[in-house]
């Protein structure tokens, strides 16, 4: 797995993997708006930090992370199809709480009501749920939480 930053070149085909992987979920709990996911995704592209993970010269997905003073947010990971369940979102995570200990701050991040599978993904990780609204459920990680 190869991390990189994004260029303008790559937001084409990180939007497609934004629909495959939030496509449903946006479209169950808001309804899928062409047109704003576009203007929404390029918005989003170049606030947070937004790198691309690659295996093999092949781009599989994207993170996108907010460092502020009091915690690190975890915006998005988003891994195609053939790059789920190979550990790599395991390994950007662990480097996530990794930075957030050194740095002593909270890693937090919000995951749609509708994704179960990333709610369980978050859990084996050690978030905890610290809140919920009509779309996402609130989570944190924080070291001070962790098992030694």
């Amino acid at each position: 797995m190869y991390v990189r930053y994004a260029t303008e070149d790559d937001q084409a085909e990180l939007f497609e993997i934004h629909r495959e992987v939030f496509g449903q979920h946006i479209e169950q709990i808001w309804g899928w708006d062409e047109k704003w996911q576009r203007e929404n995704f390029a918005m989003e592209f170049h606030s947070p930090t937004t790198s691309v993970i690659e295996l093999d010269g092949r781009i599989g997905g994207y993170i996108q992370v907010r460092e502020e003073a009091d915690r690190i947010y975890l915006q998005n990971i988003a891994l195609s199809s053939g790059f789920q369940g190979k550990g790599f979102g395991s390994r950007l995570v662990d480097g996530l709480q990794h930075k957030a200990m050194t740095q002593g701050v909270a890693l937090e991040l919000s995951v749609f009501r509708t994704n179960s599978d990333a709610q369980r993904f978050y859990e084996r990780c050690g978030f905890r749920i610290v809140g919920k609204t009509e779309a996402f459920v609130e989570m944190s990680w924080n070291s001070k939480n962790t098992a030694a």
